[in-house]
């Protein structure tokens, strides 16, 4: 400000010396003082008068010419009182070559009132007049012109620190990232939007060249569909596959496709891969499904066992509104820890460690590289299955240690059971009814069964019964399994050795009143810096029912009234952890908790699981048997091994809540629609 105040003083005073130099009379008079500066003229049809401030209307008149074509302007402004309306008054000048006026500088409101109003506008006017006047010449050095060029620095400096319009480029910036998002979303719609488009055509086009009416080349009508659609770019002729099925056939047929992005390219990604393929068959008389359901622990939250009945049982009511009963067999397989084939099963196969408590088998590795079971050829010879024991290895309450078991590995309920072949709606809806849910997740062990119960070699589980044609070969019926979770693979407990046979001591012993007691060998020793000595032994035994230690039986063994059980008693009676806790509070040493409870439990972890599962799926899609897959809420490791598992990619179903019926209603629908039986 220092700085306009400077020029205003030499303003002033520079003018009276150029008026003076120009020969022009100018009144100069102290009463009447005015400013005049040097700045390049203006057009010739610029006006007058410009306002230059928010209260004044200032006059910029041309007062005399000098060299160079500049001109000396005048500034005079108009109103009631100058020291109230020219607070901000300012020093303009004008380009030759615009119209536009630059502001040069301000001055302050005490220096404003210099200005006063002009009382001599016809001076002033005949000043106008003067401009067409021939140039006269210019001092070398001017201090106005020196100012000017001063007030067009200061400008400049204010235009830099000037900091309005940054909030218009911020939200310019959000535009354009929002432009981005809402781009996205438009590439991922053109994506699906595709997706669908080819994959209802590969359907009516796969459906039309299987239907054995059609006396056209199969492989013909689908490029022929697809060139009607416009779509032909799409489709892979090369993998078009035609298989004659006795008196029908089976087409297989996939399509592919990049779908370039507008908008995610911006992200790096250029386009968006789909691929889809379908397979229909004709000529089929048999309909088997294996309906493989999870019923672990977590089932039980958020609705979803309820959400899972309702739609299995729409399930089951699309596919028998489509095919006859006496052509459907539908084999329904809960699975949570393990799965309980039921008593008749497992009496149809030789067993290891056999028991009726429940019904489970533990499968060894190479049991998932075939879907069938080998059935026993004599009563000693054959395939020998080792039998899960039954016990609970999750549950724990130290202050009760005979506490129910709660938490079977192997679900002994009835409701549990495998339902095998039924084609009775009534009885599939009534069972699906009854499930309940709780234990680990093993999605293997589900499809083991399911797939098992689509091969041929288990026809031996039905004969003499009213399924006796089920399972039929692969050329007789179209095979489907639906497997479904809400979770991904967790351990799976197992009993070993030698805790599961019946032959070998226990160490627990039970009295003619129902009593059960767990022995433990406590050592007493004297230390003399922490080397015993004097050690010694006593037998102890720890009352589950009350948690007592006795240092004796109650009664002899050789009375009769107390006697040594058998493991499968032992795990019939409590759970591991509570066994293991009753062992340390007879030997008095917390240490034998942990030893006792990893003694007695082992597990497959959840890596050997998935390896399981990807093995069986491969061998039973191998066998020709058409997996869809289902994951209900479930995390990205459940996803990522049912999508693997599901024949392609358009038989896997992400779904939440009650969208679990649309997916078991689109795969009924699909069933029905693919079979074609006539």
């Amino acid at each position: 400000m220092r700085a306009a105040n400077r020029f205003v003083a030499k303003l002033r005073h520079e003018s009276d010396n150029s008026v003076a130099k120009c020969g022009k009379t100018v009144s100069t008079r102290q009463s009447h003082p005015r400013a005049y500066a040097a700045f390049p003229a203006f057009p010739a049809a610029s006006p007058a008068n410009m306002t230059i401030s928010r209260q004044s209307l200032c006059g910029l008149y041309p007062w005399f010419p000098t060299a160079q074509n500049n001109v000396v302007w005048r500034l005079s402004c108009t109103g009631k009182t100058p020291a109230r309306y020219h607070a901000h008054w300012g020093i303009w000048g004008h380009h030759s070559d615009l119209r536009d006026g630059v502001m040069l500088g301000k001055i302050t409101r005490r220096e404003a009132g210099l200005f006063h109003r002009d009382r001599g506008h016809a001076a002033g006017g005949a000043a106008r007049e003067n401009t067409s006047q021939a140039p006269v010449q210019e001092p070398a050095s001017g201090l106005a012109r020196a100012a000017a060029t001063h007030l067009r620095k200061l400008d400049a400096r204010r235009h830099m620190r000037d900091e309005q319009g940054s909030l218009a480029l911020f939200g310019l910036f959000t535009f354009v990232i929002l432009l981005v998002l809402a781009g996205m979303g438009i590439d991922i719609v053109r994506h699906e939007t595709l997706r669908t488009e080819l994959q209802n055509t590969l359907d009516r086009a796969v459906l039309a060249a299987t239907n054995l009416e059609n006396t056209n080349d199969p492989k013909d009508v689908i490029i022929d569909y697809f060139a009607k659609a416009g779509l032909s770019e799409y489709l892979k002729e090369d993998e078009i596959d035609i298989v004659p099925l006795g008196d029908g056939r089976q087409v297989y047929a996939s399509v592919e496709a990049e779908v370039p992005t507008y908008f995610m390219k911006f992200a790096a990604i250029d386009s968006l891969s789909l691929s889809g393929e379908t397979m229909a068959q004709q000529g089929l008389a048999g309909l088997e499904i294996s309906l493989v359901l999870d019923v672990s622990g977590s089932m039980n939250s958020y609705s979803r066992l309820t959400n899972l009945k309702d739609a299995a049982q729409d399930f089951t009511e699309t596919v028998f509104e489509n095919a006859a009963s006496d052509e459907i067999a539908i084999s329904v397989i809960p699975y949570a820890t393990q799965v309980n084939a039921g008593k008749d099963i497992l009496d149809s196969l030789h067993r290891l460690n056999a028991h009726d408590k429940s019904y489970c088998i533990n499968f060894e590795e190479d049991d998932f590289s075939t879907i069938g079971l080998e059935f026993p050829v004599t009563e000693t010879t054959g395939r020998f299955y080792d039998q899960t024991m039954d016990f609970d290895a999750f549950n724990s309450n130290f202050y009760d240690l005979d506490m129910a078991l709660s938490d079977h590995t192997c679900a002994p309920a009835a409701s549990r059971e495998i339902l095998p072949f039924s084609n009775n709606q009534t009885e599939i809806d009534d069972y699906i009814e009854a499930l309940t849910a709780y234990g680990n997740t093993s999605i293997d062990l589900g499809v083991k069964w399911g797939a098992a119960l689509l091969d041929e070699s288990a026809q031996i589980l039905t004969a003499g019964t009213s399924a006796s044609a089920h399972p039929a070969s692969n050329s007789d019926a179209q095979k489907f399994m639906v497997v479904m979770t809400d979770g991904s693979h967790t351990n799976q407990y197992l009993m070993p050795d030698p805790y599961r046979d019946d032959d070998q001591s226990t160490g627990v012993y039970k009295d003619k009143d129902g009593r059960i007691y767990v022995s433990g060998e406590r050592t007493t020793c004297s230390y003399y810096y922490g080397t015993p000595y004097n050690c010694s032994t006593e037998m102890r035994y720890t009352r589950i029912d009350n948690r007592s230690v006795l240092t004796s039986l109650p009664y002899t063994l050789a009375s009769g009234n107390v006697w040594e059980i058998t493991w499968s008693e032992v795990w019939s009676s409590m759970t591991v952890y509570n066994h293991a806790k009753a062992r340390s509070y007879a030997t008095g040493n917390d240490y034998d908790y942990y030893t006792w409870r990893n003694a007695t439990r082992t597990s497959y972890d959840t890596a050997t699981k998935d390896a399981r599962l990807d093995e069986i799926c491969t061998a039973a899609k191998n066998a020709g048997i058409i997996i869809f897959a289902i994951g209900f809420e479930a995390p990205t490791a459940g996803q990522n091994v049912l999508r693997s598992c599901a024949s392609s990619d358009a038989h896997y179903y992400d779904v939440e809540g009650i969208e679990i019926a649309e997916a078991f209603s689109a795969i009924a629908t699909k069933i029905t629609e693919l079979r074609l039986v006539e």
